[in-house]
């Protein structure tokens, strides 16, 4: 999950989404319920991304979902990851959905709801070199040329825990793994959703190789003062633990994955 920059750059799509068993108190007769401002990145599949102009992903599923619980309609703000965070602090959005990891640094600044899924740090590699790599702790020790992406946590994590590995930065994993069937790195690290997504993408032959590189949890991010909304969002989600959505949703985009019990 990436790490906050400074530079806003702003797409809308707005998505209306229909009503259904709202949690929070119903809006007075004739008036139309508030929107549920979102902030996402179009650049980070299976989290968000394009497809045919409309954007699509995990996360755009799950905050549609909780605009059904909340009776909401949903709006989408598609922001560079680097401007994010900037979205939540200036009001343009109620909420950032968009695959980010909780860490304690950012807990001090903003305030997450209940995690809604673990995961972990994995290496993508080549078919032909996976016998290289065959304990978990084989890619962290290899002096090998890495690519991570930058301003995320697993490259801060590799810079702190793999001092072996020569890294190589880049601005998205599809550049990435792109140099990575070209023979310009011999691996690449980053999250392991993503990572198993952009490998079902592609035609050339690799595998994903664990790591104890780090665990992550995921949870949707809002503005430290922003209380009754944090609730609100725990009980959607916890209706969504109940009723199957959250499952649902989950293996749709990352088949396989560690569920998180609720707290």
């Amino acid at each position: 999950m990436r790490i906050r920059d400074t530079s806003v750059v702003v797409g809308l799509v707005i998505v209306a989404i229909a009503c259904a068993g709202p949690v929070s108190a119903p809006p007075e007769r004739g008036e139309r319920p508030r929107e549920l401002v979102v902030a996402t990145s179009a650049d980070s599949p299976p989290y968000a991304t394009r497809r045919a102009g409309t954007i699509t992903g995990l996360e755009v599923d799950l905050a549609l979902e909780v605009g059904k619980v909340l009776g909401r309609p949903v709006r989408f703000v598609d922001v560079p990851w680097n401007g994010l965070f900037d979205e939540l602090v200036s009001g343009r959005a109620d909420v950032v959905m968009a695959g980010v990891t909780v860490t304690a640094e950012r807990e001090r600044r903003f305030a997450f709801a209940e995690p809604y899924l673990r995961t972990g740090i994995a290496a993508l590699v080549r078919r032909d070199d996976r016998k290289r790599f065959g304990s978990r702790d084989a890619v962290c020790k290899s002096r090998i040329r890495v690519g991570v992406i930058r301003k995320t946590t697993g490259a801060h994590n590799l810079r702190h825990r793999c001092p072996a590995m020569i890294r190589r930065v880049y601005k998205t994993a599809d550049d990435a793994v792109l140099d990575l069937t070209k023979h310009r790195v011999e691996a690449v690290v980053h999250d392991a959703p993503v990572l198993a997504y952009l490998m079902s993408q592609q035609a050339a032959a690799l595998d994903l190789v664990p790591t104890d590189i780090a665990d992550e949890e995921l949870a949707w991010m809002v503005r430290r003062d922003d209380t009754a909304l944090l609730q609100t969002l725990n009980d959607a989600l916890a209706t969504m633990r109940r009723d199957g959505t959250l499952d649902r949703v989950l293996e749709h985009w990352i088949p396989q994955v560690e569920r998180v019990p609720s707290r």
